[in-house]
């Protein structure tokens, strides 16, 4: 395995996610006594690399990837992604952000069940304007076995091929970091394996830096590396090896 990513990268990698010492904290009925979702969290992801985050329910993976996506705020510490910090930024540039550079896929899909497939997809590039995006819609859905369901409605779709719309629609954009949370939790194992296969296949092809969280060991050990995450606090020593 090669270098650890948390440690120096070399001058050449970029960066596509740092996180600078990093809490995020919520008050409690104690004053004086937050809740720590996350804490103190420093390290450092070049591009093209893929993570798994392991840890128990309620541990702080999500928090993670809230904060890595810019959908929340660290109480303290920086957030950046592409040496571009988030905390600098307004509401709106941080959805911007989102849009063109950060993909997400969530375990529960978060699609539009009355709209078709190919639209469930293409919403986010007619909202950002991009109106060349058909052919990567069309392209992807190919790539994932779907594209003689395109025009169907997403509500017809079994729960693996739902997964792999929203795959789709997290690519669509090209971003170079995508960020996955339990994208294979509401699904049985060997529909989860088929997901997490094409997961890796599409980011590795198109270089894309990926961040995800699973329960799964199996699925943690395709990563290069793997962290995992106990009250709040990362552990970056790689339990997986």
């Amino acid at each position: 395995m090669s270098d650890p990513v948390h440690q120096s990268a070399p001058e050449s990698a970029e960066v596509a996610l740092s996180f600078d010492n990093v809490s995020k904290a919520y008050d409690t009925d104690v004053p004086g006594a937050p809740r720590y979702a996350l804490q103190n969290a420093t390290f450092r992801v070049p591009s093209g690399r893929r993570i798994a985050v392991v840890g128990r329910s309620g541990s702080g993976k999500s928090t993670l990837l809230h904060l890595a996506a810019g959908i929340d705020v660290p109480t303290s510490g920086h957030v950046g992604i592409r040496g571009r910090d988030l905390g600098g930024l307004s509401e709106a540039e941080r959805t911007r952000v989102r849009r063109h550079d950060v993909g997400l896929v969530f375990q529960f899909f978060h699609l539009l069940p009355h709209l078709s497939v190919i639209d469930n997809i293409l919403l986010p590039a007619w909202i950002a304007g991009d109106g060349g995006a058909g052919d990567r819609a069309a392209d992807l859905l190919s790539r994932v076995g779907l594209a003689d369901r395109a025009s169907d409605p997403v509500q017809q779709l079994s729960g693996g091929e739902m997964q792999r719309v929203a795959i789709c629609r997290a690519l669509l954009p090209q971003p170079g970091l995508l960020l996955a949370d339990e994208p294979t939790g509401n699904l049985d194992d060997a529909i989860g394996a088929n997901v997490m296969d094409l997961l890796m296949t599409l980011t590795d092809e198109a270089g894309t830096t990926l961040v995800y969280v699973t329960h799964s060991r199996d699925f943690a050990r395709l990563a290069d590396e793997v962290w995992e995450i106990h009250s709040g606090t990362v552990d970056l020593s790689d339990p997986a090896t």
